[in-house]
């Protein structure tokens, strides 16, 4: 499994997240970083547009292919 800190500032942003995570095997997951009281699916265009742009979120990857995570989703990563 592996965790990033992430943030989309645009809805270009998370357009283009979500064909990212769509080319992948694993599951993705993205959390509120607060409380985590909601879970969106990362191949799901339309639960991604439910996130407000520009707030800190919590990706998790989990499966066969986790490890093109770090390659994949740096662009989208909190510095």
């Amino acid at each position: 499994m592996v965790e990033k800190k992430i943030r989309f500032a645009s809805s270009g942003q998370l357009m283009s997240f979500c064909n990212t995570c769509q080319k992948m095997k694993s599951d993705i997951d993205v959390t509120d970083m607060s409380n985590r009281n909601f879970r969106i699916d990362g191949k799901s265009l339309l639960g991604l547009m439910s996130i407000k742009l520009g707030l800190p979120m919590r990706l998790i990857v989990s499966g066969e292919d986790e490890d093109l995570a770090h390659q994949y989703f740096t662009n989208f990563e909190m510095e």
